[in-house]
């Protein structure tokens, strides 16, 4: 299924409006428009509420970091993640791994909750935990 773009797809998804929000404040230019492909790990709303205030002040101030954090640069849908042990994105690298349930883990703590949105410009994963680079 094709979803627009990926900013057209996060703006679009109640799950995610936290995340959209950032990234409007943001400006549309901390998600990537260039001509390569890209994937990117959105944090549900959820994933928020689990952050002390102090966690969230700090994405607030630098939502960039946040989005560096979670974009890896090209096309990467779950079956290529079943062969690769790490995720290296824009700011750092992120393991992954299987969990009990043959669930994808990244970062040791990041679930997988809805993936492979398919883009005109990359790929979307929902995940229920923010990821970010110390």
């Amino acid at each position: 299924m094709y979803f627009g773009t990926v900013h057209e797809y996060i703006k679009s998804t109640d799950c995610c409006s936290k995340f959209a929000k950032l990234v409007e404040d943001a400006g549309p230019s901390v998600i990537p428009k260039s001509s390569g492909s890209k994937t990117l790990f959105v944090p549900n709303n959820s994933a928020f509420e689990k952050l002390t205030d102090k966690d969230l002040s700090s994405i607030e101030e630098n939502p960039e970091k946040l989005v560096s954090s979670l974009l890896y640069l090209g096309d990467l849908c779950t079956a290529g993640m079943f062969h690769i042990s790490e995720l290296k994105t824009a700011e750092g690298t992120w393991s992954l791994s299987l969990g009990s349930e043959n669930e994808l883990i990244i970062g040791d703590k990041a679930k997988l909750v809805d993936a492979d949105m398919v883009c005109s410009d990359g790929v979307v994963h929902i995940i229920d935990t923010v990821l970010i680079n110390s």
